[in-house]
């Protein structure tokens, strides 16, 4: 039986306020967010208002999610020197990171005042990485340590993730939630995109025209039920589990089916049906095209109960804090079971026919929801939706198909292919091996990402058309400057109007992955993790999670790294050595089961994994560690086992168990 997991903390960050208390008083109140922008010039754009956060100094990821961090463990009542420090650790979501230091540093290779080389020595500090390892060094934990980038799902994939390791015993306490800091890149982009609104957010509504970007963090403590029993912890709510899967559509355009997969995964996963869902926290932007999309899936899962359902945004409060918006939206839905009060939907007015649900509009709503449904989509079409029960409520539910004795074949993890593309030209290499696929708008991670993907596949000996829901990446990606540099070229020279809306979605880290699965059309998810094992480590692991806890599928695992080719008309104009470098690899990863019903060659088995974290290693980054890839590839010559221990870059330790030729 998985492990059932709690909340027991909660510490926010929001441009409604920095507590727990003041953030919720201004949902239950209807309070606007919104304000003129302080932090940068919003002339020529088609708005100034946007949700920042106020009266919080410094203004950065890590002080927000520091900040958020001890809130939540005061919270929670927990002294963190009476918690094992190996059974702690944190889990991020986030779409931009510590963007406002990368961009001061972009800026100033974009003017020419620095050299390619030493701009990718001085942001490094501030990749995404870094956020989690700064709250891993400041509370000494030492358990499992992630940053997920899946842009504006983020926050709920890194819960998705907490969920893991708790309910596999691979940890106690875990911080989770999302951060994200304001910056003129998501405003400008999507400015450029046509998706911002001009004043207010008014998701559902007749006459709504868009988003507003926000910023914020919300961080909750998640706790083993029994643990958090014994020390008599007030719990705010039962984790039932998650749901997620992958559009592999398109970049930017969201898919009702792809949502409703998650929706629908998220019920049977947590052994729910539509007849016990009380509530349903919306992703809810306010864009047209993603209200109607929402509002579609949600009626193809709920079906008639759908209209029976509240459904509420309080984007329409706090605007798009984009990979902190599901966490800041998870942290609402426990006081909302813990208060018995709906926050409302905000600036609603009906009329839209294809937004015909109950959107709780205007004002809030005291009632007593015993299970609450949050929903989170991003660009890419990265879907994540997690469930929650008021404490006691629910049963203790059986996952997947992997816990009885006679299921211990579907439990046990293989890698079946490996893909490796590392030759000077990517986006060739990329058009060589896939010469009937749509490949425009390719930038170099992405290219590496397909064709490491494709060498994998064929590997494996697997068609990926045949995959569908039960296909999915992840990949662990450091590359998003190959098109960040450009996108502040045309920013810097020619203003909001000169930037090319199809970079926007490029310059998510997320990217590379997303276009895999959009490639290759991967359902079931796709997910990226923020550069930290460039080796692909932490998504073979990863991935031998979700396989473990589902008992099938078939997952890409690997890694790409791209340093950018400066971009014309950027910088000095001296090359660099580094420009150039780049490469990615893949691995297939599937169920032994699954693998023997296609007589599949198995390469080795992942037999066990830890994983760990180092307060004090040095941050350090380093290039891609090839001896995972070698071990795999003397298998078939060298049976037996073999134990691998990697460091990752911000401090993050992984031990793999393998069993060879097996």
């Amino acid at each position: 039986m998985r492990r059932r997991v709690v909340v027991t903390g909660l510490g926010v960050v929001s441009a409604l306020g920095n507590s727990k208390e003041t953030f919720w008083r201004g949902l239950v109140s209807g309070d606007s967010g919104f304000s003129k922008v302080r932090s940068f010039s919003t002339k020529g754009w088609r708005t100034e208002v946007g949700a920042e956060v106020r009266g919080f100094s410094p203004r950065n990821a890590k002080a927000f999610a520091l900040h958020a961090s001890r809130e939540a463990l005061k919270d929670a009542g927990l002294d963190v020197r009476a918690v094992a420090p190996s059974r702690a650790g944190v889990a991020l979501g986030t779409t931009t990171g510590e963007f406002l230091r990368i961009e001061t540093e972009i800026l100033h290779y974009i003017k020419g005042r620095r050299t390619l080389a030493r701009t990718l020595k001085a942001v490094f500090p501030h990749y995404p990485g870094s956020i989690s390892a700064a709250i891993g060094r400041r509370f000494g934990f030492r358990g499992p340590h992630r940053v997920l980038t899946t842009a504006c799902s983020a926050g709920n994939a890194a819960i998705a993730f907490a969920i893991e390791k708790i309910a596999g015993d691979q940890a106690d306490l875990m911080l989770a939630g999302g951060v994200d800091v304001f910056s003129d890149l998501c405003f400008a982009g999507f400015n450029r995109l046509l998706a911002v609104a001009p004043e207010v957010c008014a998701p559902f509504s007749k006459d709504r025209k868009g988003l507003i970007p926000g910023e914020g963090c919300a961080v909750l403590a998640l706790e083993e039920l029994e643990s958090a029993r014994k020390r008599d912890a007030r719990i705010y709510a039962e984790l039932l589990g998650y749901g997620v899967s992958s559009d592999a559509l398109h970049p930017t355009v969201p898919d009702a089916g792809g949502i409703a997969r998650a929706i629908a995964g998220c019920l049977a996963g947590c052994g729910l049906s539509p007849a016990e869902v009380d509530y349903i926290s919306a992703h809810g932007t306010g864009t047209d095209l993603n209200d109607r999309v929402e509002t579609a899936a949600i009626r193809a899962v709920l079906g008639d109960r759908a209209a029976l359902v509240p459904v509420s945004s309080i984007k329409s409060m706090l605007g798009h804090a984009m990979g902190a918006a599901s966490a800041l939206e998870a942290a609402a839905c426990c006081l909302s079971i813990e208060r018995g009060v709906l926050p409302p939907t905000m600036n609603h007015v009906p009329g839209d026919p294809e937004c015909d649900l109950d959107y709780v509009p205007n004002k809030a709503r005291k009632t007593d929801p015993k299970v609450i449904v949050s929903n989170a989509f991003a660009f890419g079409g990265s879907n994540a939706v997690i469930a929650l029960a008021k404490p006691g409520a629910r049963p203790a539910v059986k996952a997947g198909g992997t816990e009885d004795a006679l299921d211990v074949e579907r439990a046990r993890v293989v890698v079946t292919g490996l893909g490796r593309a590392d030759e000077p030209d990517p986006l060739a290499l990329a058009e060589a091996l896939l010469p009937d696929t749509d490949l425009r708008y390719l930038d170099r991670p992405m290219a590496y990402a397909l064709a490491a993907a494709k060498r994998a596949f064929d590997d494996a000996g697997l068609d990926p058309g045949l995959l569908g829901d039960d296909g999915g990446v992840i990949l662990d990606a450091s590359g998003e400057l190959d098109s960040l540099l450009p996108f502040y070229r045309d920013l810097d020279l020619s203003g909001p109007l000169g930037v090319e809306p199809r970079l926007f979605p490029n310059v998510l880290n997320s990217a590379a992955a997303n276009r895999v699965a959009i490639v290759f059309g991967l359902r079931a998810l796709s997910w990226t993790i923020a550069g930290s094992h460039p080796g692909g480590e932490s998504a073979l692991v990863c991935a031998a999670d979700f396989l473990r806890r589902a008992g099938r599928g078939v997952f890409l695992a690997g890694s790409v790294q791209a340093d950018p080719v400066p971009p014309a008309g950027a910088g000095d104009g001296r090359p660099s050595s580094a420009a150039a470098s780049g490469s990615a690899f893949m691995m297939v990863v599937e169920t032994l089961a699954g693998a023997g019903r296609r007589s599949a060659r198995v390469i080795a088995e992942l037999e066990g994994y830890e994983e760990g974290f180092d307060p004090k290693a040095r941050f350090r980054r380093t290039g891609r560690d090839p001896r995972l890839e070698d071990a795999f590839r003397r298998s078939p010559g060298k049976p037996g086992r073999a134990e691998l221990s990697f460091d990752g870059w911000w401090g993050g330790k992984i031990k793999l168990k393998l069993g060879r030729s097996c």
